[in-house]
């Protein structure tokens, strides 16, 4: 049977029973009536077949059952009736080149962290079912899709209410240049490039599965895959004035666009606060939090393993590899803060007391915790004379949550006067890159970390960050670099399959779900969805916010993080609701992590804070419990 947008009604007199699956016909033998409209049309086929009897009829579309249904006296009939019905329950998938313009088109801008949450929240809250076709771009280097934009083309559910129900709704969403980018562009009013496909025809795109669509973007074709459109929200993963900080490595910084070759003009360079008072304040919606986590190159997790085995932080019977949340070697936070300041220059500055060979003082270069760990020594710098090991140190762009966030939490950066800022970047050269203790890189988009870690334990340079040569490639090196917690998936308990790089502890904690709600796991933050409280300009402003603060609503709920929750051989991760939140989730000991709600938060007076310790909810719905470990 050839496939249609239709949906199929199924009924056995007197009673019915409704399908939701395209096209699909199961009719009760041995007869049937069946209507069909297709979209093209507001007449009704109507085909009836008996015990051999057949014909074929047209008439009207009635306004509610058809009028056959009610006379027929065969034992069953089937029903398919066309789209054009309204209600979420007939919806189909809208593309530009089936369904034309969309009555409502909402540009966002901002975080890619949340992107699980975000897909979900689109999916089964805001979209009718069966209703959405998705596209997005693919990086044109790594191959990651939806690295930079997004587009949603689909029917308004019906719980979102008049004037977005049943309308054609195009929600656009940028992450290139991460949380900077949906704050400092809003406040100026700053065009960026938004993903288009108003108007581009299906051989534009290539499909990616059912309902999916993606091209490569580069600046060849930028011009017909991207126009400069100003973001009407932001969705970032942390509270919008930490970004404001002008001079600091938290201000968000400027993107090269593709369609021009140049970063975006006007962009302001001081701005030092979100009004969300009078006539042009915003309006900011809490969302979701989210975990973090510090990942090293393989190599460097399997010497840090056999170290920690040696100084008897790790038991004995670990084996080498393995990825359990025991098996995982753990670095202190002031460690981590010394690495993310630039302060621990070389591998071979960290030494442990081998308690299995009478307290002796080894290096992580020491040919003993080599031989044990199974990897060869990484490549030494030629520049100093010292051939030291370079650390190689993997931060964000300027503006970004994961960086922003890490500062703060590691460095107390900018937030605490006199804190010691992070390591500056390092230029893509071979000569620089070779004279720089640690090496820094800063990806713009969370799926180069990945591939830049790739890059350091293979000896490669797809990314284009590790120039030096070595021998017939590039050089290896034992890196480490801050990233949300939910990438690497695939990776076993026995340490098997994966990218090459794997997570570590923090203090002798995982990044997990459960360990932060329990007060244990520092490096996470709430987000925030944020857009103008009103914009007379713009007549649809008003269904706009609608749809942005259910769009809120939505990530900040624990039914979607439990959804979207990431499981990893040491446990679950990914997003999680807060008690703060005003409909008032509540925790529960033992943490359920299908419902994940924590108990502490960032806010302070109602308002996000993300550079403050984050303290537990006293004003939890039910009564505050905090879990001891």
């Amino acid at each position: 049977m050839k496939k249609s947008n239709t949906l199929t009604i199924m009924a056995r007199m007197p009673s019915l029973a409704w399908s939701a699956k395209h096209a699909m016909i199961v009719p009760y033998p041995p007869a049937k009536s069946c209507w069909t409209v297709p979209p093209s049309t507001r007449r009704a086929s109507v085909c009836s077949s008996s015990l051999g009897d057949s014909s074929t009829r047209r008439l009207p579309l009635p306004a509610g059952l058809p009028r056959r249904l009610k006379t027929n006296k065969v034992a069953a009939t089937c029903i398919t009736i066309a789209t054009l019905l309204l209600g979420s329950h007939n919806a189909h998938a809208l593309t530009p080149w089936a369904d034309g313009a969309p009555n409502l088109t909402i540009r966002l801008s901002g975080a890619v962290a949340q992107t699980k949450a975000y897909t979900e929240a689109v999916t089964n809250t805001l979209a009718a079912p069966n209703s959405l076709d998705t596209f997005n771009d693919v990086d044109a280097v790594t191959g990651s899709v939806g690295s930079n934009w997004t587009a949603h083309y689909f029917t308004g559910n019906s719980n979102l209410g008049s004037g977005l129900a049943g309308k054609k709704i195009l929600l656009l969403r940028r992450t290139r240049g991460g949380s900077g980018y949906g704050v400092v562009p809003l406040i100026g009013n700053i065009p960026l490039e938004h993903l288009n496909i108003a108007g581009l025809p299906a051989s534009a795109w290539s499909a990616d599965g059912s309902k999916a669509w993606k091209q490569t973007i580069s600046a060849e074709n930028a011009d017909t895959y991207l126009t400069k459109k100003a973001s009407d929200g932001g969705v970032i993963a942390v509270d919008p004035n930490i970004l404001l900080k002008p001079g600091t490595e938290n201000y968000p910084d400027q993107q090269i666009e593709l369609t021009t070759g140049a970063p975006e003009t006007k962009w302001p360079l001081n701005l030092t606060k979100l009004d969300t008072t009078g006539n042009n304040g915003f309006t900011v919606k809490p969302t979701a939090g989210l975990v973090y986590g510090v990942a090293v190159t393989q190599d460097l997790y399997e010497v840090l393993q056999a170290a920690q085995k040696r100084t008897q932080t790790l038991s004995s019977d670990v084996v080498i590899g393995a990825y359990s949340e025991k098996d995982m070697p753990s670095l202190s936070r002031t460690l981590i803060a010394s690495l993310l300041a630039g302060k621990i220059g070389a591998w071979d500055q960290i030494k442990i007391v081998d308690k299995t060979d009478g307290d002796a003082v080894k290096s992580l270069l020491d040919s003993d915790i080599l031989g044990d760990a199974g990897v060869s020594a990484p490549y030494q710098e030629a520049t100093s004379g010292s051939n030291l090991t370079p650390v190689a140190l993997g931060l964000r762009n300027n503006g970004a949550a994961t960086s922003v966030l890490a500062y703060s939490v590691f460095l107390n950066y900018p937030g605490m006067a006199n804190a010691v800022p992070p390591a500056a970047k390092t230029a893509h050269s071979a000569v620089e890159e070779d004279a720089a203790l640690p090496i820094v890189k800063q990806p713009i988009i969370i799926s180069d970390t990945g591939a830049l870690l790739n890059d350091w334990q293979n000896g490669t340079n797809i990314l284009g960050f590790n120039n030096v040569a070595d021998g017939a490639g590039y050089a290896k090196r034992w890196g480490i670099a801050i990233n949300t917690a939910d990438k690497n998936t695939s990776v076993t308990a026995a340490g098997s399959g994966g990218d090459p790089w794997r997570y570590i502890r923090i203090d002798g904690y995982a990044p997990t779900l459960e360990n932060v709600a329990a007060g244990v796991y520092p490096y996470w933050s709430e987000g925030v969805v944020l857009y103008r409280s009103s914009k007379p300009s713009d007549a649809q402003w008003a269904l706009k916010t609608r749809l942005m603060k259910a769009l809120a609503d939505s990530l900040g709920s624990p039914a979607v993080a439990g959804v979207v929750s990431t499981t990893q051989a040491w446990g679950k991760t990914g997003t999680f609701a807060t008690t703060t939140d005003p409909r008032g989730f509540s925790t529960s000991i033992p943490f359920n992590s299908s419902s994940p709600v924590v108990p502490f938060s960032h806010r302070s007076g109602g308002v996000l804070h993300t550079e403050i310790v984050p303290v537990a909810d006293s004003g939890a719905t039910g009564g505050l419990q905090v879990q001891l470990k």
